[in-house]
């Protein structure tokens, strides 16, 4: 019991000690950088399937000139994969628009795949392989 006790008090210390403090929240939004961030789990047996489509909207979105988002392909957890977009400005509650670049995109996508069907159609294999996914808007001081 004793041994125990020295354990648990020995975590807290460490998490104490790792801990990271709260980030300062700037007065002026205008301070902050925003982000979107999806985590997405396919259904098993699909991931591969999920790059090659993948492939396709990045092509598309090169096309457009937009900016690229980070991914990052998860090797443990729930999530295969994780999607970090830049926003250019902070999002206003239920004010949510396309931007000139997913405009632009979808014209690329488009382009690219012949028709608006098409890409409707890819849009929704891709759909299809997806078992869950969660976004969040984030913010970063500058």
């Amino acid at each position: 019991m004793k041994n125990l006790a020295v354990f648990v008090s020995a975590l807290f210390i460490s998490a104490s000690l790792f801990a990271h403090p709260d980030e300062p929240i700037p007065s002026d939004p205008s301070n902050y950088s925003w982000h979107t961030v999806t985590l997405v789990d396919y259904k098993p047996g699909t991931e591969e399937s999920a790059r090659q489509l993948i492939k396709k909207f990045e092509s598309a979105s090169l096309a457009a000139g937009a900016e690229a988002p980070v991914i990052h392909w998860f090797e443990t957890g729930k999530y295969d994969l994780v999607v970090t977009w830049n926003l250019d400005k902070s999002p206003e509650k239920d004010q949510w628009t396309w931007s000139p670049e997913g405009e632009s995109f979808w014209k690329s996508l488009v382009a690219q795949e012949g028709s608006a069907e098409a890409a409707r159609k890819i849009q929704d294999e891709y759909n299809a392989l997806v078992a869950s996914s969660v976004t969040k808007v984030a913010r970063k001081a500058k």
